[in-house]
């Protein structure tokens, strides 16, 4: 599923903004998480914490420092003056100035400006103390992701249920009109036995036991009872709380094999447009479980 998630907070003092966004995809979990560099020994804990709550999808997590400002107001760098360089730059100006009878007056602007006086270093964030402050953010960040996939999550689930009613609708069909193909069957033998010029009486045995062949051959009762027992499962996964994706497609799997067989045994026009009804039905619903959780 689409989602996008985010939170901001402090972090050592520095404010950092955790960002979630994910598209979908029909494989696991596709998990893209980019670091500061003082943070790259915390992603192994970021994923661990990410994969507990998220079984599909194409994730991408990204933290970045807000506005490179601490919360004091500060740069996230600091300022350092290189002292021992200083003073060698100015009495080596001194020492030129009265070789050279130009005075020895050297500006302290213009000794700061000098190469290697002033230095800025970045400020260093001590993982110990910011780990678990940054792993805090990022749970933070994760439950509004999750917030966000929830809604779409509701919204697939409600198409999802509409299009397995629509399949319960035809399998219901699909049982009225079964008691009719046997019957129709029959006619349809004894009709062109009786073109043929057969004379067979209506209990010959021989009737009887191809009745009987095709009787055993086209019942998809077994089948028609498993697929509305799939049915009935899959609308009760679609009102769980809990992840349903993976159990979701085995359902299906098992819902397009009980069509098929009922498709390949049914010896009957109207079942046979009901069974590709189904079957387009349920292959728009595989592509949508996809995008699950």
């Amino acid at each position: 599923m689409t989602g996008f998630g985010t939170a901001e907070g402090l972090v050592s003092g520095q404010r950092y903004k955790v960002e979630f966004s994910s598209v979908n995809s029909k494989k696991g979990v596709d998990l893209l998480v980019s670091l500061p560099r003082e943070f790259s020994s915390l992603e192994k804990e970021l994923r661990d914490l990410i994969e507990k709550e998220i079984s599909r999808g194409r994730i991408t997590v990204s933290v970045q420092p807000v506005s490179g400002k601490r919360n004091n107001g500060s740069s996230e760098k600091v300022i350092s003056i290189d002292r021992t360089k200083l003073k060698a730059y100015h009495r080596e100006f001194k020492l030129l100035g009265k070789e050279l009878g130009a005075g020895d007056q050297v500006s302290l602007e213009f000794l700061l400006r000098l190469p290697g006086v002033m230095q800025e270093n970045a400020v260093e964030v001590p993982v110990e103390k910011a780990g678990p402050e940054l792993l805090k953010l990022t749970a933070k960040a994760l439950q509004d992701f999750q917030k966000s996939r929830d809604r779409e999550g509701r919204h697939l689930c409600l198409d999802l249920g509409d299009r397995f009613v629509l399949i319960e609708g035809y399998q219901e069909k699909v049982a009225a009109l079964q008691p009719g193909v046997l019957k129709k069957y029959r006619e349809n033998l004894q009709q062109r036995i009786k073109e043929a010029g057969i004379e067979v009486a209506a209990d010959d045995e021989r009737l009887l036991k191809e009745i009987v062949l095709f009787s055993d051959r086209s019942d998809v009762s077994e089948e028609q009872t498993r697929l509305k027992a799939h049915l009935a499962e899959a609308r009760r996964l679609l009102k769980s709380p809990k992840s349903i994706g993976r159990n979701m497609d085995f359902l299906i799997q098992e819902i397009g094999r009980e069509i098929n067989t009922t498709g390949s045994k049914a010896n009957d026009i109207a079942i046979s447009k009901l069974v590709v009804e189904m079957k387009t039905e349920l292959e728009k619903i595989r592509e949508q479980v996809q995008n699950l959780e």
